[in-house]
């Protein structure tokens, strides 16, 4: 299995306060603290529901074994070389991944080793990017069976206005959902209007890590 955490939390939303009250039309600042929960509910809603992070944060991945992320669904035949290939990168949840901080090892002992940025290339050209390794490259052997591999990187996107434009827009119409029905109370769990998921249907990871996975911590 693998795990996430968030070991940097983003410094911005992917929708200011102002732009919220600008599509809410509150013009005072009488119910600032009612909304300001609502933009980060929102964007970790929307987080979960794509499996995409927003904006920018640092995430610690850790794996049991090189094969054990999930790539997104495949369509069309596999060949054999190719999953020979496929068992020499890491796959990068929660995109779109920025950099590479590092790719560490842990032995038996829980020794743990820095991999060498030159043994292994970060390939952003797909989504989800993941960590590849160069030719002749292989993963060291002799590992605990849990946590073996640890990735810590960065991702998100670079500022708000380079969110997609229809997530931004998914965000504003959740706000004013929450918003407008602040307080009211469902016997079962509060629905959600069909747009809101629409507008955020084209950009769902449709991967293991997808959702439900990313952990905040500190």
């Amino acid at each position: 299995m693998a795990g996430l955490t968030v070991s940097t939390q983003p410094t911005a939303e992917p929708v200011s306060l102002q732009e919220v009250k600008q599509y809410l039309r509150v013009e005072d600042s009488t119910d600032e603290r009612v909304i300001r929960p609502f933009i980060e509910t929102a964007r970790r809603f929307c987080e979960e529901h794509i499996g995409r992070v927003l904006m920018q944060q640092g995430i610690t991945l850790f794996i049991d074994a090189y094969d054990d992320t999930n790539d997104p669904l495949w369509e069309g035949t596999r060949t054999g070389p190719y999953l020979n290939y496929y068992k020499n990168y890491i796959v990068l949840p929660k995109p779109p991944a920025i950099s590479v901080t590092s790719v560490s090892t842990f032995a038996d002992d829980d020794t743990e080793t820095t991999m060498a940025a030159s043994r292994y290339y970060v390939d952003n050209v797909r989504e989800p990017a993941r960590v590849v390794l160069r030719q002749g490259e292989t993963f060291p052997t002799a590992l605990r069976v849990a946590n073996a591999i640890k990735v810590v990187y960065t991702a998100g996107y670079s500022t708000a206005y380079t969110v997609p434009e229809p997530i931004r827009m998914g965000l504003l119409q959740h706000i004013a959902y929450l918003y407008e029905h602040r307080g009211d109370m469902y016997d079962g769990v509060m629905p959600m209007p069909p747009m809101i998921k629409t507008l955020y249907q084209p950009y769902v990871v449709y991967s293991g890590l997808g959702s439900s996975s990313l952990m905040a911590v500190g």
